[in-house]
């Protein structure tokens, strides 16, 4: 999505907040004409260069699944009557929610690197979604995307609070290409209200933007995951629990891991999500691929209440298991989810060992990257949470010293300071600290800004905690 282009398409968005956060938020989105379409979401399909995937929800009476793209000129207005490609997609019954059809479509043979108009809905009842955005992946040169995590809310108010987030994300970051979320969408995966919810106060913001989400553990039974995205999945792969799949981005490879699949030898993965992982990095390099980037929501290294669970850290844990392949497999970065922290690892080779390694610093416009030069071994990061749950950092004794010694940061949360819930001592209370992270990935050099939201300070606008990055030479 280019600059400004969320703003300048809006969504009829009504809503009602009755005395701030912790209290009631409604919503309803849409005219007369369009009131039974949501949850509009735009997820990369097929070669992201000339297509991308669409799904959306109505209500029975609408069961055709039509998808309306024009290609972004001068005029204000798009003309979907003369000018537009016309797609068809499918519809079925959604899994959770017995009332709602849900509707998948793929635009394809679209031009690289071009911004387009869309909308969703029934041509034969002459129903259509608002008009939203999209920008098609270019072959090569700089992008940037954000990341992010856990926007999971166990009420409308909370899920108003991540939608914030997104949105103000995506005004911070504004020429992020597309959004990548490392999973917990929701609290409960079931629960359709839950994603009318968040995916309704989002749908201004997501309208306009390609999400590349994983599936977390929170909406990982019965399709909850894959009935609200359109994902190019391997053939025979299941999505009962959640997806795995992959997409190219100029010159960079991103591959989206199903961390809710179980095996005898890996926990939280099957044995032939593992095999399609190395085949696919394999393809990926032979392909070209400068850098190789894994989106998982059950990570192996993070600082917080997870860190020391068995399917993370016990002998067929992730940490025990798929942290090596990482490294064997030259993956440059890792972004993660579950543990509600941020934190963030030097790189750690297949032995789990953090390697030593050169840095170099660099000044542009004021603010000052450290970057990691040619690190041997893969980068962790847990981005901490778009939502309102947050965790302690974890200090059982069995993790030590020479685990926090892996960490470039490994800080106590920053919700912390005002705190323990008070419906649960354990952790901070709720709703406080959100993060995002912006991430521009040019040629050799990638950099990342990490941005915090604190509801307290600084009228709850984005604030800078941290910088890094890496160059390959």
């Amino acid at each position: 999505m280019k600059k400004g282009a969320r703003k300048l398409i809006s969504v009829a968005l009504t809503l009602s907040i009755v005395g701030g956060f912790g209290n009631t938020v409604s919503f309803a989105a849409g005219d007369s004409n369009s009131t039974n379409i949501s949850k509009v979401t735009v997820t990369f399909h097929g070669d992201s260069t000339h297509s991308k995937g669409f799904t959306w929800y109505t209500s029975l009476d609408s069961k055709n699944s039509d998808l309306q793209v024009v290609k972004k000129t001068g005029a204000k207005r798009p003309d979907f009557k003369k000018k537009s490609l016309l797609f068809s997609g499918s519809s079925t019954l959604s899994t959770n929610s017995q009332e709602e059809y849900v509707h998948k479509a793929v635009a394809t043979g679209l031009k690289e690197d071009t911004e387009y108009y869309y909308r969703v809905g029934d041509a034969s009842l002459n129903k259509w979604s608002e008009v939203g955005s999209f920008t098609t992946a270019p072959k090569k040169g700089a992008f940037t995307f954000i990341d992010l995590a856990d926007t999971q809310a166990k009420t409308e108010d909370e899920a108003f609070l991540s939608s914030q987030t997104i949105s103000k994300a995506l005004d911070t970051v504004p020429n992020a290409e597309f959004m990548m979320h490392n999973g917990d969408v929701v609290d409960d995966g079931v629960k359709e209200e839950q994603w009318d919810w968040l995916l309704g106060h989002s749908q201004e913001s997501l309208l306009n933007t390609t999400v590349a989400p994983s599936a977390g553990n929170h909406e990982d039974e019965n399709y909850a995951f894959i009935d609200h995205f359109n994902l190019d999945v391997p053939e025979n792969s299941a999505t009962e629990t959640g997806a795995y799949y992959s997409y190219d981005y100029s010159n960079a490879h991103f591959v989206v891991l199903n961390s809710n699949e179980d095996s005898e030898q890996h926990a939280n993965f099957s044995e032939e999500q593992i095999e399609w992982l190395k085949e696919d990095v394999k393809a990926a390099k032979a392909n070209g691929a400068k850098w190789v980037i894994v989106n998982i929501h059950k990570g192996p290294y993070t600082t917080s209440n997870h860190a020391t669970d068995d399917d993370i850290m016990g002998p067929n844990g992730v940490r025990n298991q798929v942290a090596p392949l990482m490294a064997e497999l030259d993956i440059d970065f890792v972004l993660q989810g579950h543990d509600h922290i941020y934190a963030r690892t030097k790189p750690i080779k297949s032995d789990g060992v953090a390697s030593v390694t050169e840095k170099i610093t660099e000044t542009k416009k004021g603010q000052t990257v450290e970057y990691t030069v040619n690190p041997d071994g893969t980068i962790y990061l847990i981005p901490a949470t778009a939502g309102p749950k947050v965790y302690y950092k974890n200090q059982d004794p069995v993790l030590g010293k020479a685990y926090y010694n892996l960490f470039e940061v490994a800080d106590e949360n920053h919700a912390a300071i005002y705190g323990p819930d008070p419906s649960d001592n354990r952790r901070p209370v709720r709703g406080q600290i959100q993060n995002f992270v912006g991430i521009t990935i040019n040629k050799d050099k990638l950099t990342a800004v990490t941005y915090e939201i604190d509801q307290n300070k600084n009228n709850a606008e984005p604030y800078i905690i941290d910088k890094f990055g890496i160059i390959k030479k």
